[in-house]
């Protein structure tokens, strides 16, 4: 391109940037001097004003619900297509592909997912065999708080590897919030749930992506239950080749959704100013959702902003304080964490701030928009126990990942990961993992046939085409953006002492 070609194309861009802000700044004036006469508003000031607050309310709403949208989106998406009920588990047997749209799925894994409901079966149990790892969240993303062992190590959510049973198999019972079982608990690891449904998420171990046996055996021979009358037999659907979609919408059908959840759930006695804020959008329990065809559009907007909103959080989360594992690099962290205290998160599993208990927003609607399930196992700073988790969403430059474009990355030798480790590449808009042709995974892990270099690391080639000679490679979509996780399962003391460093995303050079 030619240097005035050039300078134009810029101008433009700088105009276009500039009238975008100036529009925007133009709109928060004009709220901001709606008139008043005497006082009292206009017709139109009342109605500009109306609509302005519906739409606020609503995308505020929007990502406040991100948890619960997510879990319904999962349970729906799902259920309609496997089916419903206690005994009914999808399980990925070939291990999950890009065909299930769901966000930031494991690949390098068996996985299985339930949904139960104790308003239908009372207290439930849970039979886990020995080397499963699982979770137990209710339907806002809350995980299952647990009883109290060792002293004061509180179980939240967890079972098996990291849960109490300590992956040596054992018997749990699901009771909802306010129910006191009886002296047959006594029995059972007790967990509680403040939702009618409580979602299920186990997890089986290979040690050969050639045989995934071990993980699809041990999964098939979870047993689930109610506590008293009579038990269907367990229904286990393999679901790895047919396709899904589990994923939350953003559009108007999102508050449908909202709606539909708000009924068939229990009234939720935390946060009733949201619970406020959905009411006066028309969502509230025992009544019916009829939005006039002007609240219909507004919510779609605010739907598609809300979602964009959330998005851009994620995308820019490097940004937020204390988000980056390591401040040379592009990796951030789910949970708050100081650069030099890898043993602590600064939020909890509700992603509330740990010193003042407030709700850290955006990285609750980072988590949500991108990812799914919640534990102590998944923020543990136990070692050995767990797993540990980094996005990278930008490349060693600061620049956005995308698809059409080659990098290189480099894992330095002897990962702190007991179990196994992995990298996986997932779409920037869907979060599921990156469907590129020819592809069967959109990772690669510990126990594939990775090549190593000479001292030992490990270099994966990320990018439309295959490289000449790359091994290690993982294929991108052009014109597709895309973010990448690493996955350390059982870290290991190297992880939490900070003694270990991933590469960043290196841009080829032409």
């Amino acid at each position: 391109m030619k240097s005035g070609a050039l300078l134009s194309v810029l101008a433009a861009l700088l105009f276009s940037t500039a009238t975008v802000a100036s529009d925007a700044a133009d709109r928060y004036a004009k709220l901001a001097s709606l008139p008043l006469e005497g006082g009292y508003p206009t017709e139109e000031t009342s109605r500009t004003l109306d609509e302005e607050l519906y739409f606020q309310r609503a995308v505020q709403s929007y990502l406040w619900a991100l948890p619960a949208m997510n879990m319904y989106a999962m349970k729906t998406g799902l259920g309609d297509q496997f089916g419903y009920g206690y005994n009914v588990v999808s399980v990925y047997e070939k291990r999950l592909k890009p065909n299930t749209v769901i966000t930031t799925p494991n690949s390098d894994v068996i996985y299985a997912l339930n949904w139960a409901d104790l308003s239908k079966t009372g207290p439930l149990v849970i039979e886990v065999p020995a080397g499963l790892q699982g979770l137990m969240d209710d339907m806002w993303h809350r995980p299952l708080e647990g009883p109290v062992i060792e002293g004061d190590r509180h179980f939240l959510g967890d079972l098996g590897l990291p849960g109490p049973d300590r992956g040596k198999g054992g018997k749990y019972l699901l009771v909802p919030a306010d129910m006191e079982p009886g002296p047959e608990a006594d029995d059972y690891f007790v967990f509680r749930s403040r939702t009618n449904s409580v979602f299920i998420f186990l997890r089986g171990f290979f040690t050969s992506v050639d045989d995934l046996s071990p993980g699809v055996d041990a999964i098939e021979a979870v047993k689930i239950y109610p506590l008293q009358g009579d038990r269907k037999d367990m229904k286990f659907v393999h679901a790895s080749d047919i396709a899904s979609n589990a994923l939350f919408t953003h559009d108007f059908s999102y508050f449908e959704s909202l709606h539909k959840f708000i009924q068939e759930e229990r009234i939720d006695a935390v946060d009733p100013y949201m619970h406020g804020m959905l009411a006066a959008l028309g969502i509230r329990k025992g009544f019916e959702f009829k939005p006039s065809a002007r609240h219909r559009e507004l919510l779609d907007q605010a739907a598609n902003t809300a979602w964009r909103m959330a998005k851009n959080i994620a995308a820019n989360f490097d940004q937020q304080p204390k988000a980056l594992w390591w401040e040379d690099r592009q990796w951030v962290a789910h949970a708050h964490t100081n650069l030099d205290d890898f043993m602590h998160t600064l939020i909890d599993e509700e992603f509330r701030d740990r010193k003042t208990g407030y709700a850290d927003v955006d990285a609750k609607a980072h988590m949500y928009v991108n990812h799914y399930s919640i534990s102590t196992g998944m923020m543990s700073s136990v070692v050995g126990l767990g797993a540990k988790y980094g996005n990278a969403y930008k490349d060693s430059n600061g620049e956005f990942l995308r698809g059409e474009k080659h990098y290189t990355i480099t894992f330095p030798p002897d990962a702190p990961a007991a179990l196994f480790w992995s990298l996986t590449l997932y779409d920037a808009e869907t979060a599921s993992g990156v469907d590129a042709e020819g592809q069967i995974y959109p990772s690669l892990n510990s126990m594939n046939d990775l090549v190593k270099n000479e001292d030992g690391s490990v270099t994966f080639y990320i990018g439309p085409e295959k490289p000449a000679g790359a091994r290690n490679f993982l294929k991108t979509v052009p014109g597709r953006g895309w973010f990448s996780l690493f996955r350390f399962y059982g870290p290991t003391q190297k992880f939490f002492d900070r003694q270990y460093k991933p590469g960043d995303f290196v841009p080829a050079k032409h």
